[in-house]
């Protein structure tokens, strides 16, 4: 078979053929001389001309994270800069503003407060008994035996607790619940009648880890305490000096979650099963 020639680029506007001592200049030969002049001369892989790097990838780390640090810094003392400064006199108003604050929209209901607690605390899968004060040991050791669980569990703190005298019948751990804890009794701060919430908060003998980790939570609640919509709630927060506390939690039923295939689980982010005792004659 004929070989034929090869167009061999020249700097000119010509292509000379191998053998040719000078280009041919014929019309459609400049054309294919230009666009042949960005070819490389020997075959390889595909390349830029020029290394290229982005500049986050280009410049060493630690200098990333100084400038990142340094913006961030910019950024809040800015911030700081533009806001109003915290006088005795600008307190002063904003806490006004916030006790005398009136509530937009709040639902309707003329129930009992105590049966609309317990009708919404049992909608989202709690359970609860009505005792009197002086059956709270009893009522706790009762539960537990009905769930095949022993006479001891982690204790919280709270004015109800706080008076019960433990007897010897049951073990009493005086300290936060940990991974391995099974049962821990707390005292609500207040209740919401509204949604069947229930308002917990943390303090040196109230860890919330009471509310995390164990598998059983029982938490004693004041019927007193119990008030129609959650910014009644508050206003027994901010009366009480509570919203000064490291952590204020609301719980509303036990732990669970529908993310997987949408079926309920149970213990997902805390205790599987909540128990209250609400006590009637405080």
């Amino acid at each position: 078979m004929a070989r034929l020639p090869s167009p061999v680029v020249s700097r000119g506007h010509g292509v000379a053929l191998e053998g040719d001592a000078h280009p041919r200049e014929t019309p459609g030969w400049p054309d294919l001389a230009a666009r042949c002049q960005r070819l490389d001369r020997q075959s390889g892989f595909s390349r830029t001309r020029r290394a290229f790097l982005h500049e986050a990838v280009a410049q060493p780390q630690s200098q990333i994270m100084n400038r990142a640090r340094e913006q961030i810094l910019r950024t809040i003392r800015k911030s700081l800069a533009d806001g109003e400064p915290r006088t005795a006199k600008r307190l002063e108003e904003l806490r006004s503003r916030i006790q005398n604050s009136r509530p937009q929209v709040q639902p309707a209901f003329d129930d009992d407060l105590l049966n609309r607690f317990c009708q919404k605390h049992v909608a989202v899968h709690g359970t609860y008994d009505r005792i009197s004060v002086d059956h709270i040991e009893s009522a706790v050791v009762k539960h537990l035996a009905s769930m095949g669980l022993d006479a001891q569990w982690h204790l919280g703190s709270g004015p109800l607790l706080d008076a019960t005298q433990w007897t010897d019948k049951v073990f009493v751990y005086r300290k936060g619940a940990d991974r391995d804890t099974k049962v821990a009794l707390s005292e609500a701060v207040a209740a919401v009648a509204e949604t069947g919430t229930l308002v917990m908060c943390s303090g040196p003998t109230v860890p919330p880890s009471q509310n995390y980790l164990p598998d059983d939570h029982l938490i004693v609640v004041d019927r007193r305490r119990i008030v129609r919509h959650m910014e009644d709630a508050w206003a027994i927060l901010r009366e009480s000096g509570a919203t000064k506390r490291r952590a204020i939690n609301l719980i509303t039923g036990p732990s669970k979650t529908g993310d997987i295939e949408q079926t309920i689980q149970y213990g997902a982010h805390g205790p599987r099963r909540l128990h209250l005792l609400i006590v009637e004659d405080a």
